[in-house]
């Protein structure tokens, strides 16, 4: 066996397959991570992802949202186990399916899945980009794994903005997570995108991120703790910060 299972409790009291993949197996994984990143950045045309790509995080995908007055985040459920190889069929090479995929999935907890998820999407991406096009609304849309954000100025776009996106996300195989869509206004003193605040001042951690982050240094989780600083690592102008 490559690899053990670990069953982690969600909030919904359901569980959480993790897959932990043995040390060989890893290391393998591990040295496929480069040429998965050139393939992403090869196929990412829309450039609609900052997650899992060289240059891209949580604070760029948070800022292309600054200055407008709604928000609408929207999660793609069971994200992972809803990509299949079909998804990836003709993206990636079938030497990389075959040893990144098990039992027909990229499961969470092999280094490739991120990445592989993402690419996964693409095309979803690309389906959505082209549809908002077609309504001349004057409206911004990113991707962070399996958040979708859309931000504009008129709160009448907001049904079709959120049709456009069930109908590609379904078209494509996958399944809006209902109750965690959400509608912020910046009228209201900040909008929260991705675990980032944004107000009239600039982009800050949210108390929650905060907090996990002090969880992760605590718990000596340094890869966790370092995917949740990474917004406190981007060159961004000194007056975005308070």
């Amino acid at each position: 066996m490559l690899y053990k299972i670990a069953r982690i409790p969600k909030h919904n009291g359901k569980f959480r397959n993790i897959y932990i993949p043995k040390h060989e197996y890893k290391t393998e994984l591990r040295g496929l991570i480069g040429e998965l990143e050139d393939i992403l950045s090869s196929l990412d045309t829309c450039r609609v992802n900052y997650a899992f790509q060289r240059g891209r995080n949580c604070v760029l995908n948070a800022l292309q949202h600054l200055g407008y007055n709604f928000t609408l985040s929207m999660d793609v459920e069971e994200f992972f186990d809803n990509i299949s190889i079909n998804h990836v069929s003709g993206l990636l090479p079938a030497k990389l399916i075959e040893r990144c995929f098990i039992d027909g999935n990229p499961k969470q907890g092999l280094p490739t899945s991120p990445i592989i998820s993402t690419i996964a999407f693409l095309r979803c991406d690309k389906a959505i980009v082209e549809a908002l096009k077609k309504t001349k609304f004057n409206v911004v849309y990113t991707r962070y794994a399996d958040d979708l954000t859309f931000s504009f100025n008129n709160l009448n776009e907001v049904a079709v903005v959120k049709l456009i996106a069930k109908q590609a996300v379904e078209r494509f195989g996958f399944k809006i997570n209902v109750e965690k869509t959400k509608l912020q206004s910046s009228k209201n003193g900040r909008v929260v995108i991705t675990g980032v605040a944004i107000d009239k001042d600039g982009i800050h951690p949210t108390r929650r991120t905060k907090k996990k982050i002090r969880a992760a240094i605590h718990q000596m989780n340094l890869p966790s703790a370092r995917g949740l600083v990474e917004w406190s690592k981007c060159k961004l102008p000194n007056a975005l910060f308070c």
